[in-house]
C-alpha cells in the first residue's frame, strides 16, 4: 500500500487518482495551507513592481492570484506555471502561460532562460519560505526579482488520515515537499520512515530525505498525480 503525504486539501483527489489507477493508497495530511490576508490585496503591489514575467509556484498561489485579479489589467504579462494544473488555472484567464518543465525550481529557471528576455523583472507568487534557488540564481545573474508570499504551510496539531493504517501495511511513502518530509520525521518513528521505500518529486528532495536517513528513494518525473502514479508503477515493478 502507498502512503501519500500531501497538504490536507490535496489528499482526497490524489488518493482517488491512485485508486482509479488500480493502486492501493491512503493519504496523510501533516500540513495545510493558510492564505495571508494580504493575498487579497496582491494586485496593487504587483502592478507597482511592473514585472515582465510572473512565476506562479503552486495551485494555491494560482487560486489566490485569480481571486485577486482582473483579466484586463494583466493580459500582457507572461506567466510561468509550476505544474499542469497551475498552468490550466492561469490559462483560463491569460493567453501567455508557459508550463515549467520539469515542474520544479530548475524548470522555472530553464523556462525563464528559454524566453530570452534581456534582464526581465520577475515576480514570484509563492508560499512563505522556499524557492531560494530561483531567487538566488536570478539575483546572481543581475535579474530583478520580487517575491510575494501569499500563504503559509502550517503543521496540523493532529495528522489527518483518509483511512486508518498499520505501519506494516505500507510498502512505499510518497512525499512532494521538504516541509512534508520534515513533518513526517517529526511525527512518525524515524527507523520506520528510513526503512521504507520512498517516492519524491525532485533530486533536491531526494538529497534532503537521504540526509535524514532514508535509503530507498525513487525520484519521479514531476509532482502531478499522473507522474506519481507512473513512479509508483515503476517502483511496484522492481
Amino acid at each position: 500500500m502507498y502512503l501519500i503525504l500531501r497538504p490536507k486539501a490535496k489528499l482526497a483527489d490524489s488518493v482517488a487518482c491512485f485508486q482509479e489507477a488500480g493502486l492501493s493508497a491512503l493519504g496523510c495530511g501533516l500540513i495545510e495551507t493558510v492564505a495571508f490576508p494580504s493575498a487579497t490585496e496582491l494586485l496593487p503591489e504587483l502592478f507597482e513592481f511592473n514585472p515582465d514575467l510572473v512565476v506562479v509556484t503552486s495551485t494555491v498561489a494560482a487560486d489566490l492570484y485569480i481571486n485577486a485579479s482582473t483579466h484586463s489589467k494583466t493580459s500582457n504579462l507572461i506567466f510561468i506555471a509550476v505544474g499542469a494544473t497551475t498552468a490550466k488555472k492561469l490559462s483560463s484567464r491569460h493567453s501567455k502561460v508557459v508550463q515549467a518543465r520539469p515542474s520544479n525550481s530548475e524548470g522555472i529557471l530553464a523556462s525563464i532562460s528559454h524566453l530570452k528576455i534581456n534582464k526581465p523583472k520577475v515576480a514570484v507568487l509563492k508560499g512563505k519560505g522556499g524557492r531560494h534557488l530561483i531567487i538566488d540564481t536570478l539575483s546572481a545573474n543581475g535579474i530583478e526579482v520580487k517575491t510575494f508570499d501569499l500563504y503559509e504551510r502550517i503543521l496540523l496539531k493532529e495528522p489527518y488520515y483518509t483511512a486508518h493504517f498499520k505501519a506494516e501495511d505500507i510498502q512505499c511513502i510518497i512525499a512532494t515537499s521538504t516541509e512534508i518530509i520534515d513533518a513526517a520525521y517529526n511525527y512518525f518513528e524515524h527507523d520506520w520512515l528510513s526503512k521504507c521505500q520512498w517516492i519524491v518529486v525532485s533530486k533536491r528532495l531526494k538529497q534532503h530525505l537521504s540526509a535524514l536517513g532514508a535509503k530507498n528513494i525513487f525520484t519521479s518525473n514531476g509532482a502531478t498525480d499522473s507522474h506519481l502514479i507512473a513512479a509508483a508503477n515503476q517502483v511496484k515493478g522492481t
